[in-house]
């Protein structure tokens, strides 16, 4: 199997050491000269390989949502992360993580909580490699062989190291998602209108052919250029792109090729995926989230469900509800469907898509419709309607969605 170019994958193909806890004294001893060689063998790997490992159409796109964070917005990412969230070196101005001597998995938890909803729904996050970002002047500009003759290029290098280091005990902690391409750390040199905006000489002739629908604004201003960029961005790379506000997401969701509108294109933003109560009020921890989607047809459920929930959510209730209606509302709904799955009826949403009803642009719809029970189960002693029930209930990979859903309510 190929190996993907992903940070830890090339940490440890580069040192010949498994990234953990154990090895972290190791990396620890690895010296300033060694470290900026790696900084520029992650860079070449990362620009000659990157996009064929995850940019390049894999027979799926139509069924996966892959949702896209501009980096070029992290000035909005950081006002909107701080806003709601509290600073994260995943996504915002600094890629820099606590200058601390290790990092618990609450703490990494805790950093990546703008982005726990998201992972409910999407199957992979776009975000910047902000632990390349750290050591990215290395990579470019330090000679090996000269860096120790400035005082200021010194400093550069040893602060760069020293981030480097305290990226290692977050990729420890988020390795499943990573390695699974839930997130995916990607160059934010790899984008297209890199290092312009939505007018780069390279993007032009993807520009020619944008159209939008109206160009009414509200809210708080923002800048249409970074966000044409990023709309552009996500779709040239067959991505979707999130934004870091409703206001900016409406507008966005007004864009589209002349040829017309995909009808699966999702345009979304960072904050409205509060919405969802699942989590509240400690937050999704790390081992749940993983638990969740580590087994493929269960999370596809999962997607699903909590798709419709928040549609459901949307659409029965008003600005003024108290998280705690929320909540209720979202019981209530979960307890309703799973009775009317149990009662052997299933949920059928739009297959095109599953998670779509995160895109402010694209709604989904549920029906209910008679299906046949388990076939293969119910046999010999498993012929009681109730035994067939408890088996259901075990295996049943819709079942265990609804269980995971209701465990964080």
């Amino acid at each position: 199997m190929e190996m993907l170019t992903t940070p830890i994958n090339l940490l440890e193909s580069y040192f010949d050491l498994n990234l953990n806890t154990a090895s972290l004294k190791k990396f620890d001893e690895v010296s300033e000269d060694r470290w900026i060689d790696f900084a520029k063998f992650y860079r070449d790997r990362m620009s000659s390989d990157f996009p064929e490992h995850f940019l390049e159409p894999d027979g799926r796109s139509g069924t996966t949502l892959r949702l896209y964070f501009e980096p070029r917005m992290r000035d909005e990412w950081e006002k909107s992360v701080r806003t709601v969230y509290g600073q994260t070196p995943l996504l915002g101005v600094s890629p820099h993580p606590p200058a601390q001597s290790t990092i618990t998995r609450d703490e990494a938890s805790h950093m990546l909580t703008p982005l726990k909803k998201h992972l409910l729904l999407a199957d992979s996050l776009y975000i910047r490699d902000s632990f390349y970002y750290c050591f990215d002047a290395v990579a470019d500009s330090v000679d090996a062989t000269r860096w120790r003759n400035d005082p200021n290029i010194a400093d550069l290098v040893r602060r760069s190291i020293a981030s480097l280091k305290n990226w290692l005990p977050i990729l420890i902690h988020l390795r499943d998602f990573i390695e699974s391409r839930a997130i995916v750390f990607m160059p934010y040199y790899i984008t297209p209108s890199f290092p312009y905006g939505g007018n780069a000489p390279q993007i032009k002739k993807y520009f020619e052919k944008l159209r939008i629908r109206s160009n009414g604004r509200t809210g708080e201003y923002f800048d249409e250029d970074t966000a044409v960029a990023a709309w552009l961005n996500a779709r040239i790379m067959n991505l979707d792109p999130v934004f870091p506000n409703r206001t900016i997401s409406d507008w966005a969701a007004n864009l589209y090729f002349d040829e017309g509108p995909e009808v699966n294109d999702v345009t979304s933003d960072l904050i409205s995926l509060d919405i969802l109560p699942f989590g509240e009020p400690e937050g999704i921890g790390l081992d749940e989230l993983w638990k969740m989607r580590k087994n493929d047809e269960v999370f596809h459920e999962i997607q699903r469900v909590a798709a419709a929930c928040k549609q459901y959510i949307e659409t029965n209730l008003g600005p003024g509800t108290t998280r705690q209606g929320v909540t209720a509302t979202c019981k209530t709904f979960l307890q309703d469907e799973l009775a009317r799955y149990e009662g052997k009826s299933i949920l059928k949403f739009i297959d095109e898509r599953p998670a779509a009803g995160i895109g402010v642009s694209l709604a989904i719809g549920a029906a209910l419709l008679p299906v046949t029970p388990v076939v293969g189960l119910i046999v010999g002693a498993l012929a009681t309607p109730q035994l067939a029930l408890i088996v259901q209930r075990r295996f049943d990979s819709k079942r265990r969605a609804f269980g995971h859903l209701q465990a964080l309510l």
